[in-house]
């Protein structure tokens, strides 16, 4: 006997069960963005991808696709092209497109890389139409982190971010009594001066925090909205407090140890430990709030 879901679903073989007009569809789409990506790695006025503060957005895209293909394995409804919603897809196609062509044509990074998204939701939208982009939401809505945000939209924020980090790193050094004193963003301790720089703890930095953190919060899925919440809401202090701790660690290396090793390879290792200090106060404060808000009993006879 055949069910009705044999029908629509074909057999989940390979890395995704899609109809081959559509695989060979959506490589000719990606094959669209070949010479963006080289640029994004390799070109030397657009290799974004090589520069530091422009450094999590490969990250960013291997996040996004891996959570992609663990939702679609989870997607149980119609894949052959059949389900509601499937209209949107030549809708999303002709956005890409006109993101894509003037990108292209007048060398717009921002616009290139963007395209991508719209032509991806509209492969999506064409393969399960409504439901399969419902499950798939998040996945598509974190590429966003992918895209580079051009200078001037985030400079001003990124100086107003830096100063207040040199602030509060020049208070807190100072009443443990190092002599440290600041001029706008430039900590001068000792004999030595530090610049605070976009890669240390500008915007672009506690953007790609945030960006792990609202990641983290997708992958748990807590039953509580409250906790949601209120976790989402204190990303932005725990970005904050991670990027602080990053500049007075390289402060103090560089007072006790000097300039060359304070910028040689301590330097890279405070990136990682910044990732840490967040990660772990992020599971902490999440850990607090598990107290204060407790995960909801399912009813009696509910699905898990």
């Amino acid at each position: 006997m055949t069910t009705t879901s044999d029908v629509h679903k074909p057999a989940a073989a390979g890395f995704l069960p899609l109809p081959l007009d559509v695989v060979l569809l959506s490589l000719g789409l990606l094959g669209m963005f070949t010479l963006t990506l080289h640029d994004l790695f390799f070109n030397v006025d657009a290799g974004l991808w090589n520069k530091d503060e422009h450094s999590h957005g490969p990250i960013m895209l291997c996040l996004s696709l891996w959570l992609l293909h663990a939702r679609w394995k989870e997607f149980d409804g119609k894949l052959d092209g059949t389900a509601p919603g499937t209209w949107l897809a030549w809708v999303m196609f002709v956005v890409a497109v006109l993101f894509y062509a003037p990108g292209r044509a007048l060398n717009i990074i921002y616009f290139e890389v963007f395209a991508f998204i719209p032509m991806l939701i509209g492969v999506v939208a064409l393969i399960g139409g409504w439901p399969l982009l419902n499950k798939l939401k998040f996945p598509l809505f974190f590429l966003l982190f992918m895209v580079p945000i051009p200078g001037f939209v985030l400079d001003p924020i990124s100086q107003f971010v830096k100063l207040h980090i040199s602030i509060a790193t020049a208070e807190i050094l100072w009443y443990f009594g190092y002599p440290i004193g600041h001029t706008g963003v430039v900590l001068t301790i000792g004999p030595y001066q530090l610049l605070v720089a976009d890669a240390c703890a500008g915007m672009r930095t506690l953007f790609m925090l945030e960006a792990m953190g609202i990641f983290y919060l997708n992958v748990v899925r807590h039953t509580s909205l409250m906790r949601n919440i209120t976790l989402g809401l204190l990303i932005v202090p725990i970005s904050f407090v991670a990027n602080m701790l990053r500049v007075l660690f390289l402060a103090l290396i560089t007072y006790h140890f000097g300039d060359e090793v304070g910028q040689g390879y301590l330097h890279g290792f405070a990136g990682l430990v910044l990732f840490v200090i967040a990660l772990i106060l992020t599971i902490s404060i999440d850990g607090l709030l598990r107290l204060v808000f407790p995960a909801k009993e399912p009813a009696p006879g509910a699905p898990a």
